[in-house]
């Protein structure tokens, strides 16, 4: 079970969902819930109003809740230490970490931070569990589907994911390619799954007109998905943090909670 969950908290509109999220996931594992705000003084006029505000948000949803929770609030002031650093410093001391789904409305420096998963997922050795920034979430993780790929992506991701697995009514876990698993990969996979008291379908997609982005976002509807968990490779393209195709593709395009492990 997950013992301990961070939640970025900010003014940004998608905030509430997320927090949402955040303590649907906590009351479901009993686990600890920590607020997390940060910002810089220097570039705001009223920076105790702003972190006054975006407590009292956190404190009204949690009241009543039954959830034990933590607040913790970071001035950078004129600190090189970006807002992405600093929450995976933060980060790398709970379970997981709960953000937004990037928006281009949210590109500017006050909410940068959920711009950049893979700053977080970097930064913070944690898996990231990002919340569509429209919609909302009823639940989260009754239904998993996992993208599989045998190799360390998927493999972490899967570990990362196994407290959710655990507790989870469905596991799918699906692998979309042109060839099948290797021999006996799917029965080493079922019976690790199984040590792990989770029973989980196994499928393997062959390829069509789709995409792979396409074909997952389809599967996550026709079965009702709530949570689709996925193993990301991070490098350096045009100067710029890149997590791939699929899984920019998916983060763009996002219908329901994504767990990202790196």
């Amino acid at each position: 079970m997950l013992k301990d969950i961070m939640v970025y908290l900010d003014q940004a509109r998608s905030c509430k969902s997320r927090l949402d999220a955040a303590i649907t996931l906590a009351k479901q594992h009993g686990a600890s819930l920590t607020g997390l705000h940060i910002y810089s003084s220097p570039h705001l006029n009223q920076p105790e109003k702003e972190a006054a505000e975006v407590r009292k948000m956190f404190q009204g949803q949690i009241d009543g809740s039954g959830i034990v929770s933590d607040w913790l609030d970071v001035d950078l002031g004129f600190s090189r230490v970006g807002v992405a650093e600093m929450i995976g410093y933060y980060a790398s001391f709970t379970d997981l970490l709960v953000v937004s789904q990037p928006l281009t409305a949210d590109r500017d420096k006050q909410h940068s931070v959920i711009t950049s998963p893979e700053r977080l997922l970097i930064g913070s050795g944690r898996p990231v569990l990002i919340i569509p920034a429209s919609g909302a979430c009823p639940t989260i993780g009754e239904r998993i589907m996992v993208a599989w790929k045998a190799g360390p992506k998927a493999s972490r991701a899967l570990h990362d994911a196994m407290p959710l697995l655990r507790a989870a009514k469905q596991v799918n876990m699906v692998s979309v390619g042109k060839t099948t698993f290797s021999p006996g990969e799917s029965e080493r996979l079922s019976r690790y799954l199984a040590l792990h008291n989770v029973p989980a379908d196994i499928e393997l997609i062959p390829p069509g007109e789709l995409s792979i982005c396409d074909t997952l976002l389809n599967l996550v509807a026709d079965d009702n998905i709530d949570l689709l968990v996925l193993g990301v490779h991070i490098t350096t393209k045009r100067g710029q943090l890149d997590m791939g195709d699929i899984g920019s593709a998916l983060l763009g395009q996002m219908t329901v909670p994504m767990l990202l492990s790196h």
